[in-house]
């Protein structure tokens, strides 16, 4: 999953010391702590979307992880639907229940005023993924997207041999995500004077979108040697594209890294490699509980390390990541 949000393998910060269909889900026993009598405190998660393969990933750590701890606080997410607006009411109707500690999953820095105002009233915010165009949070966590979109790009360029050229499809115009992946990707392309690249449309982040645009782009006639797509899905439509056109012999890299679906695309050659994109559900659960305790994070941001995925390791790797989506 671009707005300011925020290889081979990189290296996580350092963590702790000592955020479906507007519809919400709640872990915990959502009545009373044991033996008290008073309420177990609210943890609540607005999260940008559920829909994309990455975030169900994302959903359901945090879930299993806030369920380790239902005896603590109760929780409580609510799926935004990529659309701001809503992100931000929902936002608003948590502050009406007064969290303890509030994570969110920006949609757009368009939710930055509606963050800061929960962080003004004194609630512990963490940003999980994207980030917002304000320091007013206690903690960010996720993935260094600009550093994958460097390791990306010099896999491709070396790839390629040094030479040739690199259709780019991309996420969302305008979230953080895309922005860095983009531009990662195309700071590691400078050391290959002989790649170009072509910045091709915003597919959303959609599997159809990018199959669409590349059936389009197929038609233009242009010629390239690779893809670059800025997730697994549309990578995945990339290559449908290709396959239905009859045309072989294209490198194919993408981000994320959840799905079974791509690691057996690439155990069986139809796309390249992808770069995991480290979910941050569970970490935030944790650092969202530690806060519960009175413990402060040691980082204000928390980067969770990646790797690259190709056909020599893939077993390997999904040998080390049991919950991928299926």
């Amino acid at each position: 999953m671009k707005i300011r949000w925020m290889g081979w393998v990189l290296v996580a910060g350092a963590a702790l010391a000592g955020c479906s269909g507007g519809q919400s889900e709640v872990s915990g026993d959502g009545g009373s702590a044991a033996g008290s009598g008073a309420e177990l405190p609210l943890v609540a998660f607005a999260q940008a979307n559920s829909q994309d393969p990455w975030r169900q990933v994302f959903d359901a750590e945090m879930k299993a992880t806030a369920a380790t701890h239902d005896k603590e606080f109760r929780f409580e997410l609510q799926d935004a639907q990529d659309d701001a607006n809503k992100q931000i009411g929902l936002i608003e109707t948590y502050l009406v229940k007064s969290p303890k500690v509030l994570l969110v999953s920006p949609c757009e820095v368009a939710v930055t005023m509606a963050v800061e105002t929960a962080y003004d009233r004194g609630i512990p915010v963490i940003l999980l993924d994207r980030a917002i165009e304000s320091e007013k949070y206690t903690c960010w966590i996720g993935g260094d997207n600009e550093q994958i979109g460097r390791a990306a790009g010099k896999f491709m360029g070396e790839k390629l041999g040094g030479k040739g050229t690199v259709l780019m499809v991309q996420g969302l115009a305008g979230a953080t995500p895309t922005e860095q992946r983009r531009n990662g990707f195309l700071e590691a392309i400078k050391e290959f004077p002989g790649v170009t690249v072509i910045e091709g449309d915003f597919c959303d982040y959609q599997r159809q979108k990018a199959r669409s645009y590349m059936e389009t782009f197929l038609q233009s006639g242009k010629a390239f040697d690779a893809v670059y797509a800025h997730n697994d899905e549309m990578a995945i439509g990339a290559y449908l594209a290709l396959e239905a056109s009859g045309v072989k012999g294209k490198a194919i890299v993408g981000i994320d890294a959840c799905q079974q679906e791509i690691v057996d695309y690439i155990k069986a050659g139809k796309v390249t490699a992808t770069f995991k994109y480290p979910t941050p559900g569970a970490k935030g659960i944790e650092v969202a509980a530690a806060l519960l305790k009175g413990e402060t994070p040691k980082e204000k941001k928390i980067v969770l390390e990646t790797e690259i995925v190709t056909a020599e390791n893939a077993d390997e790797f999904l040998a080390k990541n049991t919950n991928l989506a299926k």
